[in-house]
């Protein structure tokens, strides 16, 4: 198949987001070039912990997509625990989900945006953007040694943490918004899914595990790939060196080698990447472009699962591409709506979530473990903390909660504070400018409440 000369968007990347952007615009009888490095074949496979939380599967059940099943779904998923130094001293909260094969359930998620329409085109690395004045207007693309332009209205990057179409937008495009990603906000990131010959205890279970050996906001984790898989890694921020003479593989088998030895079980796969764990860009939007999935940094903070937030930013991407196809206008607030969903919903959760990180910063493994060890957030707590963004303790609980630092009530005013900052930036979350004349104010509130620059 020969490239098109012009389409209405091109799509940069076949993973999550990008796909369920391609399913939507090519659903509303939009032509839509889906572009990826990968040979097609391929496309969808991602070494990570491949969980998928409930959200976003159950969106895309109400558009016509099912939810994972079958060969694609390698474990219902019915618990989230947090733990730390001892791992038989977890808090566990019932927040259901899946861990799925990435490669069969991205395939499929591939197939069905084809079949309304989407064109995929393997192993076509985007290399520059066409620019026309202040607008994206196209892609050019290295098929072997040709060159080829390819013009199109809207470009939507999709490309993962690589971000291919983020770092080649022009200073002038970007306005005053900062699209950087520093070091501290990245975390590199090792696993091996792992088979044994009889069944493991896990059950349906996600472990976060925060160790001492590991700097937060990296951590280990030990999750259900079956009854006799299991899928081990660790993540470890990128401004830390490791250990001297260590790699990130050698630290993975300093912490589980002795639990699991290696001549217990057979290695299925093995790989690492890296991972952007700050909060999405204050926008994702620009004249023609938008950004989605991790090349916006929709990536929660604290546990760095991006399959779900990659999903639902692929969605609105494809939405507010339609809408801006419809109009016949591309600029950047034509694309606005992106920002808005996103912004009231993930974007918010990913604010709350990093001062979650921050918070587990400062208090350290010790610390964290001492309020798992006391009970003092119980399950159902924990629960409504996920489930109810609304939620608040009573006097009562308050009073309890403080008996148990005593005498050191230092924790528990840390986290206080924390609550107190998750409510003030939930509401200025809810308060986000309905045109982009409001952002750079919008910005630096947010900046102000979170502490950071970006």
């Amino acid at each position: 198949m020969d490239y098109p000369k012009s389409v209405d968007t091109v799509i940069v990347g076949g993973g999550p987001a990008g796909v369920l952007a391609a399913y939507v615009i090519a659903e509303g009888e939009k032509s839509v070039l889906i572009l990826d490095k990968k040979n097609r074949e391929k496309i969808g496979d991602k070494t990570c912990g491949e969980a998928l939380d409930r959200p976003a599967p159950l969106m895309m059940k109400d558009i016509g997509i099912p939810p994972p099943s079958g060969e694609e779904l390698k474990s219902p998923i019915d618990y989230l625990s947090f733990t730390s130094i001892k791992l038989d001293e977890k808090l566990k909260a019932k927040t259901p989900a899946f861990l799925v094969d990435r490669h069969k359930y991205g395939q499929r998620l591939l197939r069905q945006a084809e079949k309304k329409g989407a064109v995929v085109m393997g192993e076509s690395p985007v290399r520059e953007l066409l620019v026309k004045g202040d607008q994206i207007v196209g892609v050019r693309v290295r098929d072997g040694q040709k060159v080829r332009d390819i013009k199109a209205k809207i470009v939507i990057d999709a490309s993962g943490f690589v971000a291919t179409v983020r770092k080649n937008i022009p200073s002038e495009i970007k306005r005053s918004t900062e699209y950087e990603v520093p070091d501290d906000s990245i975390v590199a990131s090792y696993r091996e899914i792992v088979e044994f010959e009889e069944e493991h205890p896990l059950v349906n279970e996600i472990i976060l595990w925060y160790r001492e050996d590991i700097p937060i906001p990296g951590y280990a984790w030990i999750f259900t790939s079956g009854s006799k898989r299991l899928n081990l890694g660790i993540t470890w921020p990128k401004n830390v060196p490791y250990q001297e003479g260590m790699g990130l593989k050698d630290i993975y088998h300093s912490i589980f080698d002795e639990m699991y030895p290696p001549d217990t079980y057979t290695v299925i796969h093995s790989g690492g990447g890296q991972i952007p764990i700050r909060i999405p860009f204050s926008s994702a939007v620009f004249n023609g472009a938008i950004l989605v999935g991790d090349a916006g940094c929709f990536v929660d903070p604290t546990t760095a699962e991006g399959h779900g937030p990659a999903l639902i930013s692929g969605y609105y991407a494809g939405k507010a591409a339609l809408e801006a196809l419809e109009k016949g206008s591309y600029r950047a607030e034509d694309l606005w709506s992106m920002n808005l969903e996103t912004m009231h919903g993930i974007g918010k959760v990913s604010a709350m979530s990093y001062v979650v990180q921050q918070l587990m910063i400062e208090l350290g493994p010790r610390k964290i473990n001492h309020i798992l060890k006391k009970n003092v957030l119980t399950q159902d707590e924990l629960e409504q903390l996920f489930l109810d963004e609304n939620f608040e303790f009573s006097l009562g609980a308050k009073i309890k909660k403080a008996l148990k630092f005593l005498p050191n009530l230092s924790p528990l005013f840390k986290i206080a504070k924390a609550f107190n900052k998750i409510e003030q930036v939930s509401k200025h979350y809810n308060e986000y400018p309905e045109k982009p004349e409001g952002l750079d104010q919008w910005t630096q509130r947010r900046n102000s409440l979170l502490g950071v620059s970006f």
